[in-house]
């Protein structure tokens, strides 16, 4: 599309030591086109799919595929913090404090869940307590405490002979009867990052 192909231009006359002016324009441009792609993207979720987990844009409705725990605002909370939105990050940890919870009758990927829900809540968490960032002075560890009650809702899929995890569990009731033994050392491996941030 036309933004890949101006990208690759400025990449290549970066490359021929091409007028930084010129480069320096076009990286505004292109920050504030990925600015505008997140606000419509985020607004639009809040708007018709929170506390849910997906916005379907074409009927502005949702979908919880991932246990219902408002996935979309969880990732999104890094770059809210990234674009230096204090205000609405601020908010959006405090929507997550007061109706996020992970006492539910719902089984859930333990990869997908781990990469994306706790990987988001702690990311965040450490976003929101670097005081040098000062995205949000009064932020009370809240993000962390759910952090940990999810890991502790996780860990029953590690009981196996091999520690390599099932690939689902139900966060209120552990690993079912029926839950396959098949797994991926893969998977049990990228769950080393936010376990061991956790920790």
């Amino acid at each position: 599309n036309e933004m890949h192909r101006r990208l690759h231009e400025l990449l290549n006359e970066r490359g021929s030591h091409a007028d930084i002016g010129a480069w320096d324009r076009d990286l505004t441009g292109l920050r504030t086109r990925v600015m505008d792609m997140f606000y419509h993207s985020y607004d639009n979720y809040m708007l018709h799919a929170f506390p849910h987990d997906e916005l379907l844009p074409l009927s502005c409705h949702y979908v919880d595929n991932f246990g219902g725990y408002a996935l979309t605002l969880v990732d999104s909370l890094d770059m809210l913090a990234i674009l230096g939105n204090g205000t609405e990050f601020t908010r959006a940890v405090g929507l997550l404090k007061e109706r996020l919870t992970f006492d539910s009758d719902v089984c859930i990927s333990v990869f997908e869940t781990n990469i994306r829900v706790m990987g988001g809540l702690l990311s965040a968490h450490l976003l929101a307590s670097d005081s040098t960032l000062a995205l949000m002075p009064s932020y009370d560890g809240c993000l962390l405490q759910l952090a940990l009650d999810l890991g502790d809702r996780l860990l029953p899929a590690f009981d196996t002979p091999t520690g390599i995890p099932y690939g689902t569990v139900n966060m209120r009731n552990g690993v079912q009867k029926d839950e396959t033994s098949i797994s991926s050392a893969a998977c049990a491996g990228t769950l080393l990052l936010e376990f061991g941030t956790l920790s």
